[in-house]
C-alpha cells in the first residue's frame, strides 16, 4: 500500500501534463497543490513536490483555495489556461466566471454520480475524469525500477513553497515542512480554527461575483 501511494504521488505531475497534451494544450506548465497541507502526510507531500508540483498552504479549505485562484489571475492575464481539480462543486462557479472574462478553463469532473461523470467527460468539452488519470499512472514496480521519469513538471524552475497563512515563502521542501510544524505557524492557525469553511466559501463566491459586476 505504501509503495502504491508513493507511485501515485510521484506520478501526479507527469500524469496531469500528459492529460493536458491529449486535450491539445502545450507550453510551459505550472502545477500547484493548494489546501490545508498540515493535514497531508509529510512523505506524501515530499513525493508530490518532487514530481515538480508547487505547494501552497492555505488556512481554510474553500475560501483559501478560492482566493488562491483569484490571486493567480493577478499574474496571468486572459486568455491564459487554467485547470482546476477538486471535489467541491462550488468551484464550477469560479471556472464559469473566469471563462466569461476570457480565460480558457479545463475542468476535472468529480461529481457524486460516476455514471453521470462518465457520460459528460470528453476532450471536446475540455473535461476529463480524475479517476481515469489515476488509472493511467505507472505501476509501483515501474516507479521503483529506477527508470527515468519523463516530462517532469518543473519547467518553471524549482516549484514554489508558500504558506499563505503566514505569508511565508521558502526554498527547499524540508524547510517548508519545518515551518508548517513550527510554533509560529501554530500560533497563526489559532485565528482560523473556528472558521466555518462552508459559510466562508459562500462568502467567497458572492464576493467574486460582486467583483465581476464592478
Amino acid at each position: 500500500m505504501m509503495r502504491k501511494a508513493k507511485a501515485v504521488a510521484c506520478g501526479v505531475g507527469p500524469c496531469i501534463k500528459r492529460a493536458l497534451e491529449k486535450l491539445g494544450y502545450s507550453g510551459p506548465l505550472t502545477i500547484t497543490a493548494v489546501g490545508i497541507l498540515t493535514d497531508v502526510p509529510h512523505d506524501f507531500l515530499r513525493q508530490v513536490h518532487s514530481s515538480g508540483i508547487a505547494l501552497h498552504h492555505v488556512p481554510t479549505a474553500l475560501s483559501g483555495i478560492g482566493w488562491a485562484v483569484v490571486k493567480w489571475t493577478w499574474y496571468n492575464q486572459p486568455p491564459a489556461n487554467l485547470m482546476l481539480i477538486s471535489y467541491e462543486h462550488i468551484y464550477l462557479t469560479t471556472l464559469d466566471m473566469l471563462g466569461r472574462i476570457g480565460y480558457n478553463t479545463v475542468r476535472s469532473i468529480l461529481p457524486d454520480d460516476p455514471q453521470q461523470a462518465a457520460s459528460s467527460a470528453s476532450p471536446s468539452t475540455g473535461s476529463f475524469l480524475w479517476e481515469s488519470l489515476l488509472a493511467s499512472l505507472p505501476a509501483a514496480d515501474d516507479m521503483d525500477s529506477g527508470a527515468p521519469q519523463e516530462d517532469k513538471c518543473g519547467e518553471m524552475g524549482e516549484p514554489a513553497l508558500l504558506c499563505e497563512q503566514c505569508r511565508f515563502t521558502v526554498q527547499g521542501f524540508e524547510n517548508f515542512s519545518t515551518h508548517l510544524k513550527s510554533e509560529e505557524h501554530a500560533h497563526e492557525s489559532q485565528y482560523y480554527r473556528n472558521e466555518d469553511d462552508e459559510t466562508d466559501g459562500d462568502d467567497y463566491v458572492r464576493d467574486s461575483e460582486d467583483d465581476e459586476e464592478e
